[in-house]
């Protein structure tokens, strides 16, 4: 089985490119003085956003009844400048190349497919946030499964069929990968994920903001 890419794709020239262009369309806009018009809800497009994406796909694996594909994706302009999101916005269509940044870039994750040129709606990752118990120190990463909302699918997976056998071989495919990348170079799993393997449990939350830190007392000031 092959193992993961080490190194990135090569996008370095696109992302100047890219980035100096929409640095250009900021100071254009600034330059005319152009605001948002009163229909653009700020509150909505809070976070970091970036623009297009470059994805890079390992070599399908063979699982029982299927394939697992190792995917990550880097993002082409890392920040977008609300301003120019606020013009972006205005073009219809415009969502499907600038997102919400949710992690710096998205981790390797594994996409089903039910054969090797047949992909999925399901997306396989890690709870990354999951911390062995000292009680149990032979428990196992947990593996969760998802539908993924990309809208490149071919097929529409159906998890609910999944028999024992089969997640035990998208497990144990998977794992061998954690004995050479740290844990934090993967996509975790969302909340609503589902079980794979072990066949319980939940995917860890992410940590509580403490009430007096300096992040908690800024997002209650957006709310006001």
């Amino acid at each position: 089985m092959a193992g993961l890419p080490e190194e990135a794709p090569t996008i370095g020239p696109v992302r100047e490119h890219a980035t100096r262009l929409v640095d250009e369309i900021e100071r254009a806009l600034q330059e005319e003085n152009w605001q948002p018009d009163k229909t653009f809800d700020a509150s909505q497009y809070a976070g970091s956003w970036t623009l297009g994406w470059v994805e890079q796909r390992a070599p399908a694996r063979r699982i029982h009844r299927g394939y697992l594909q190792p995917v990550r994706i880097f993002p082409i302009v890392g920040r977008v400048p609300k301003l120019v999101l606020a013009f972006l916005a205005k073009i219809p269509g415009w969502n499907d190349y600038v997102k919400r940044e949710k992690h710096p870039g998205v981790g390797w994750h594994y996409h089903y497919l039910t054969d090797p040129r047949t992909r999925s709606d399901a997306l396989l990752a890690w709870d990354t946030r999951w911390q062995r118990p000292t009680w149990a120190p032979n428990a196992l990463q947990p593996l969760f499964g998802e539908k993924h909302g990309e809208g490149k699918a071919d097929v529409h997976a159906k998890p609910w069929l999944w028999g024992d056998k089969k997640k035990q071989s998208m497990y144990e495919v998977c794992a061998r990968d954690l004995l050479k990348w740290k844990i934090d170079t993967f996509r975790c799993a969302s909340l609503h994920a589902d079980p794979v393997w072990p066949t319980t449990g939940t995917v860890t939350p992410m940590p509580a903001i403490p009430s007096g830190s300096s992040l908690s007392a800024g997002k209650k000031k957006k709310r006001t």
